[in-house]
């Protein structure tokens, strides 16, 4: 079995890049593609490993500046790391300093290697300080300011030894990252926790000033407001039931309750698919699910219905049908868009640590128009089994069972850009643009329906207007269709940059002991992790590998917390810690305990 060292981070590499009108380069604060690439992370898994453009090389740099055997990077027996350059005319720079050929420099965790036009971050473990004396990475590095003086004379070994450290903005206060792996661990602290309960997130969710009453208080009115909306969907909905039985059989009933489920349950696989990295809680999927079944169809069910009359009396009776179909569309687009983005917003503006970038704002508007869309298929199929059901089945779940999603993930995706920005016009007008174009879409999607539905009504028994309306009635998808593949573009970005963050915020965390080597090499390649967490549910059952689970993603619920900071949020105030402390007990707690269940499973496999 083999044992993982240290990481090789690619901080910065050569990649043809268009130019600009002025001849300029754009450039990217750290290397993202189109999906995450495992070439951007190198795990050193030997004691040497060499570096260039070689194949033959342990990690390969596709950098026509780079030699072919360039560098080499060396573990000790007193775990001290070392760089060596292999090349007499290629230079290598630590941290900004250029180091001579053959010359073992000494490396630290975090330290920058440049090699032709390739950055590299060195990461691994501290080597903890025994008793207060001099290291032996401090003594090596003393040691080669005296080689450096002897191999150039015109070198100073002070230059050497004030090298800049690791230009990067520290984590922790000077000493906190050996105290975290030094302290002896509380007994009290490694006791599990609920594994299905409220994440770090929650616990830093509410303002600690507002009391128990008040939280109580809180609980109770969403709790009623729910409860309500669900008696009024429900008795919505027995009515329509009801209707379908007594008018069209059994088998009516059956189709509206069981069909619908067919596109719900298609959105929540598609969720679980693009919901990758930074994975969001089961409950708030439930929660935004919950919203636009119970919350948001009867609210808009009762304001479509008012403004509808409204208009009947603002409308005179010769009024144009277009005119009809365009004012009956927009009220549908304008209100069950407006209820649903609410639910969005609410969401964006209570946990705002959760919200966390445009995954997420897909990922919750998915869920939204799921549940939207599973209330009003069913009344659908349940007053046009008879006579349309083979329309509807084409309409509502082979074209059209991504309709509400995407028409709510026009909002959700620009609120969640709001997170990439700290433009504050940007963090206005995004959102905004996002939700004019759903009002826009579902609007313009509604007035071609009801008019090619107005149209086939008004000829009855005409063949070529059928057929003109069913042509019309196919081509209103392709503006849905063509605004998924760009939700698709900003997803496949998005997921992109979440490996980035990873990438770039658990890097201080490898250093300090809070994430292993592996642990971070396998955190930002999704479907590798989610082997591993079926491996530890096949060996070591279901409770294992829930805590496998809590464990990824309290380390990348961590480097999101460190992100969200970085772009601007400010600290909790009024809690005794931070919610980077809370992240790295859990991951501390957490990590205890799936040690201590192996050894007992393997205990007892020896012992039988």
């Amino acid at each position: 079995m083999s044992q993982s060292y240290g990481v090789l981070r690619v901080v910065r590499m050569p990649h043809l890049q268009p130019q600009t009108t002025r001849g300029w380069t754009i450039r990217t604060p750290y290397p993202t593609a189109w999906l995450p690439d495992e070439q951007l992370v190198h795990v050193l898994t030997r004691r040497e490993t060499s570096i260039g453009r070689a194949l033959s090389n342990d990690v390969v740099l596709m950098d026509l500046s780079v030699s072919r055997e360039h560098a080499r990077v060396v573990l000790d027996s007193d775990g001290c790391w070392y760089i060596i350059n292999l090349t007499p005319h290629n230079v290598i720079r630590v941290n900004g300093q250029a180091i001579p050929s053959h010359v073992p420099f000494p490396l630290r965790s975090q330290d920058l290697i440049v090699l032709g036009s390739t950055m590299l971050q060195f990461l691994a473990p501290h080597v903890a300080v025994v008793g207060g004396s001099e290291g032996p990475r401090e003594q090596a590095r003393a040691s080669y300011a005296e080689q450096v003086t002897q191999l150039l004379p015109s070198a100073q070994p002070q230059a050497v030894l004030s090298a800049p450290g690791n230009p990067l903005p520290a984590t922790l206060p000077p000493g906190e990252g050996e105290a975290a792996v030094c302290e002896p661990w509380d007994e009290r602290e490694s006791e599990e926790e609920s594994l299905l309960g409220a994440g770090v997130t929650m616990q830093f969710a509410l303002s600690p000033r507002l009391g128990r009453r008040i939280r109580w208080l809180m609980a109770g009115v969403g709790l009623s407001i729910l409860a309500i909306c669900a008696l009024i969907t429900l008795i919505l909905n027995s009515f329509i039931g009801i209707n379908a039985l007594t008018q069209n059989g059994a088998s009516s009933l059956l189709a509206a309750l069981t069909i619908p489920l067919v596109p719900a349950l298609g959105t929540l696989l598609l969720v679980n698919f693009i919901d990758r990295f930074e994975r969001e809680p089961w409950y708030l999927r439930l929660a935004t699910f919950l919203w636009g079944m119970v919350i948001a169809i009867p609210t808009a069910f009762f304001i479509e219905r008012l403004i509808d009359s409204v208009l009947l009396n603002l409308l005179a009776p010769g009024t144009s049908t277009v005119l009809r179909s365009a004012l009956q569309g927009l009220n549908a687009g304008f209100t069950e868009e407006t209820v649903k983005g609410l639910g969005l917003l609410l969401l964006f503006l209570v946990l705002r640590d959760q919200f966390d970038n445009i995954t997420d704002g897909i990922v919750y508007s998915a869920m939204i128009g799921a549940g939207f869309a599973l209330v009003e298929n069913f009344s659908y199929f349940a007053t046009g089994y008879r006579n349309s059901l083979v329309f509807l089945i084409i309409y509502r779940v082979v074209l059209g069972w991504l309709g509400h999603p995407t028409f709510t993930a026009c909002f959700g995706s620009m609120l969640g850009y709001t997170r990439h920005t700290r433009s504050r016009w940007q963090q206005v007008i995004t959102p905004l643009l996002g939700y004019v174009m759903a009002v826009m879409l579902h609007s313009f999607f509604d007035f071609v329906d009801i008019q090619a539905g107005i149209e086939v009504q008004a000829n009855p028994g005409n063949t070529h207007v059928a057929i003109l309306a069913l042509v019309t009635i196919i081509c209103d998808y392709i503006p849905p269709f063509l605004v998924q593949m760009l939700l698709l573009y900003l997803l496949i970005r998005s997921l992109a940059q979440e490996a980035a963050i990873i990438r770039e915020f658990l890097a201080s965390e490898v250093s300090n002991g809070v994430v292993t080597v592996d642990e971070y090499a396998l955190l930002q390649h999704s479907f590798q992790r989610t082997r591993q967490e079926r491996k530890a549910l096949w060996q070591y059952g279901f409770r294992q590998w829930l805590r496998v689970k809590a464990l990824y993603q309290a380390e990348i619920g961590l480097a999101f917390r460190k992100w969200h900071v970085s772009m601007g949020d400010s600290q909790k105030t009024g809690y005794l810690r931070q919610p980077e402390d809370a992240y790295r007990e859990r991951i501390r707690r957490l990590r205890q305990e799936i040690r201590a269940f192996e050894e007992q499973a393997r205990a007892r496999r020896r012992g039988t």
